[in-house]
């Protein structure tokens, strides 16, 4: 799966000021539950408040990638209120015989943000708004919680699954451009919806496809559709 390559690119050369988050052995307890921290149990809210908020996965089988969290922007002791927030996750799985497969484990490993939950950090994800707000507890801020030890807790969750090679978190909480992140995020989503409709078996006429400018701009993503067309 080599769809998303270019976008993963633009991303990384986006941030490339993102500094390297220390390697931790320290893991935060998790859950398949999602945790409720009340307003008044909360230190501040990640891409709350109406702030810039944006979340994105994408799936390669040719990029190896470091096993290694970056952030762009302040720490979670350095912030004191409601503040931006940005979440890009860039995972290397197995180079899967049939594309089926490789599309399979891209919604296995999105339905992660859904049914993880990580001890002191409440989450609120919306896959249709590319938006994933996220509370922290006062307790997690007191106890000297960072981004190194939640970013690295997630990172061994992706490693966890099968078939995963290596991957990359990267975590902004101070935009340099706002807008160009959120543009390439919704081009990695329109590229999932297009994959979900050609996985679906789903006809349709190319020039009136409300996803047909996507086709046109990712590589392989119509010679995709016109292969699945066929079977």
């Amino acid at each position: 799966m080599r769809l998303y390559n270019n976008l993963i690119n633009e991303i990384k050369n986006s941030l490339i000021d993102a500094k390297v988050l220390n390697k931790s052995n320290k893991s935060l307890n998790t859950s398949d539950r999602n945790s409720v921290i009340f307003l008044s149990d909360t230190a501040f809210e990640l891409g709350g408040n109406n702030k810039p908020c944006v979340s994105s996965l994408a799936v390669t089988s040719d990029m190896a990638f470091s096993n290694t969290v970056y952030l762009q922007g302040p720490d979670l002791n350095e912030i004191k209120a409601d503040s931006p927030f940005g979440k890009f996750v860039f995972v290397q799985v197995e180079d899967f015989e049939n594309e089926q497969d490789t599309f399979n484990k891209i919604k296995e490993l999105e339905a992660l943000r859904y049914h993880l939950s990580v001890d002191g950090f409440m989450t609120r994800a919306s896959a249709l708004n590319m938006r994933e707000q996220i509370r922290v507890s006062k307790n997690a801020i007191k106890s000297g919680v960072s981004f190194t030890e939640y970013g690295n807790t997630l990172l061994q969750e992706y490693l966890n699954f099968t078939n995963v090679k290596s991957a990359e978190i990267y975590f902004v909480t101070d935009f340099n451009d706002f807008e160009k992140l959120n543009s390439i995020a919704k081009k990695i989503s329109q590229t999932t919806s297009a994959l979900n409709h050609i996985f679906d078996n789903v006809m349709f006429d190319c020039s009136t496809c409300n996803l047909k400018e996507i086709c046109d701009e990712v590589d392989g993503l119509k010679e995709l559709h016109l292969k699945n067309t066929k079977k």
